[in-house]
């Protein structure tokens, strides 16, 4: 027996004289039991004491809070549609309300993400009076009438209410920026039924083409429990319903990936337009600038409900039909192209006058315009097209492509990941240096001397 274990150690260790039994029991003291692979418990006790309890905390806040915001929002939106003429005379007398709001809180008007986004670079809290005038203006404005998102308000009153629960909780300031973004992505997680998708849109928008991933566990947390919540009291049925899956062929490639430069351009010329009349607009008194910008947009709400004959998309924010119609009826080209003029045109003279709501359903709405307008060249296939394009639209106007990608299949409940892959990473490697939201930093940017020093040839001395 002996010498059948001296064979061995001289095949394995090549000396039949090793004390294998001392090794083994020096290399278990020296780094099985050291501190550099030591569990450690200190951050383990941290996370389960503080930051689980506090993520779900926030996620059942929010879910209970967006059950609240979005059960008033369809009980306004069903006495509205009850005659149509409400939904252009309401608009007015919200555009009212919201410029006496704003005249006493400035921060609460427009989309609410680039406020949001400079925000969390500062040490300061949302104040309470603020974000209660947010979620008051913000209920009437997604009620009806206005092209609207439910992700503006939602990431300005989850940071805010993220910020003051983690306070409460004893976290200090150290932490705001991380309490304010679980907090962004919990809430809007719940209103647009995409946990996982708005988590990762919360992270990429905080720190475009370079996020931190320190809260994306909690804030999955929280967005997990703020969407069970929200589901337990609304429901969990998909806000873009479609009554057959999509399908894609390998010939229909090419023309997404077309479809997806074709988007980055359209988005290209809405973030121009949005951000011209977002400059125009600060020549007006800021009290008026809603009730001015919303009256001269009612003339086009008007021509884009009698051009497209559709309701629906005066009353987007509520349910989102106007998604799930142009993904599943091809358009006539001419409804197409009117949607896109005109819903770019609506939300510049509303969101860009100060009215809250987010800049995603119009994205959204104008890529699913795009992709109708593809899906007549393979009409069995228009469902992939119409949820290719939104992503698309999503990627290019708020540079969030993994978010585009994941946000769009919880929203549908379907899977197109890899056509929609190509029409996202065209868009978003075709729409570099612009942004929808203000507050967004490139951290690619850079000067033509900069890039002539980067490609030049090293010289003798640098080489050495």
């Amino acid at each position: 027996m002996r010498k059948i274990k001296e064979i061995f150690k001289q095949l394995i260790f090549g000396d039949k004289e090793v004390d294998v039994r001392g090794r083994l029991l020096r290399l278990c003291k020296k780094d099985l039991c050291s501190m550099d692979i030591r569990i450690d418990s200190i951050s383990i006790i941290f996370f389960l004491g503080r930051w689980l309890p506090f993520s779900i905390a926030v996620g059942i806040t929010m879910g209970v809070i967006a059950s609240l915001m979005d059960l008033i929002v369809i009980e306004i939106n069903g006495v509205l549609s009850t005659d149509i003429i409400y939904l252009f005379l309401y608009p007015i007398l919200v555009a009212a309300i919201t410029g006496a709001v704003i005249r006493r809180n400035h921060e609460v008007s427009g989309p609410g993400i680039g406020f949001s986004i400079l925000h969390l670079r500062t040490k300061r809290y949302i104040r309470m009076r603020s974000i209660l005038a947010k979620l008051f203006i913000s209920v009437l404005t997604l009620s009806g009438g206005f092209i609207a998102g439910r992700e503006g308000p939602s990431f300005f009153l989850g940071i805010g209410i993220g910020e003051w629960v983690g306070k409460a909780y004893g976290f200090g300031k150290k932490f705001k920026n991380m309490l304010g973004l679980i907090g962004g992505g919990a809430f809007t997680g719940a209103l647009l039924k995409a946990p996982l998708g708005s988590s990762i849109f919360a992270m990429e928008l905080e720190n475009m083409y370079d996020f931190d991933y320190r809260p994306f566990v909690p804030m999955i947390v929280a967005s997990i429990v703020s969407y069970l919540t929200f589901s337990f009291f609304r429901g969990n049925h998909a806000f873009i319903q479609l009554t057959h899956k999509a399908v894609w062929t390998l010939d229909s490639i090419p023309y997404i990936i077309a479809m997806g430069f074709a988007v980055s351009l359209v988005i290209y010329g809405y973030t121009l337009f949005f951000h011209f009349l977002l400059k125009l607009s600060k020549m007006i008194p800021l009290g008026r600038r809603p009730l001015i910008g919303t009256v001269v947009a009612i003339p086009f709400m008007l021509a884009l409900y009698l051009i497209s004959g559709d309701v629906d998309i005066l009353s987007a924010p509520v349910n989102m039909n106007i998604l799930s119609n142009l993904a599943q009826m091809s358009f006539p080209l001419g409804v197409d192209f009117a949607i896109i003029v005109f819903t770019i045109i609506i939300t510049s003279l509303t969101l860009g006058f100060g009215i809250p709501g987010g800049l995603i359903l119009p994205v959204l709405i104008i890529g699913a315009a795009m992709g109708n307008i593809f899906g007549h060249i393979f009409p069995g296939q228009l469902v992939m097209f119409t949820l290719a394009g939104m992503g698309a639209g999503l990627s290019a106007g708020a540079k969030t492509p993994l978010a585009a990608i994941v946000m769009i299949t919880e929203m549908s409940h379907d899977d197109v990941v890899i056509p929609m892959t190509a029409a996202v990473i065209t868009s978003y490697l075709t729409s570099f240096g612009y942004s929808l939201y203000l507050g967004q930093e490139n951290i690619f940017r850079s000067s033509l001397k900069d890039f002539r020093s980067y490609s030049r040839k090293p010289s003798e001395n640098e080489k050495q």
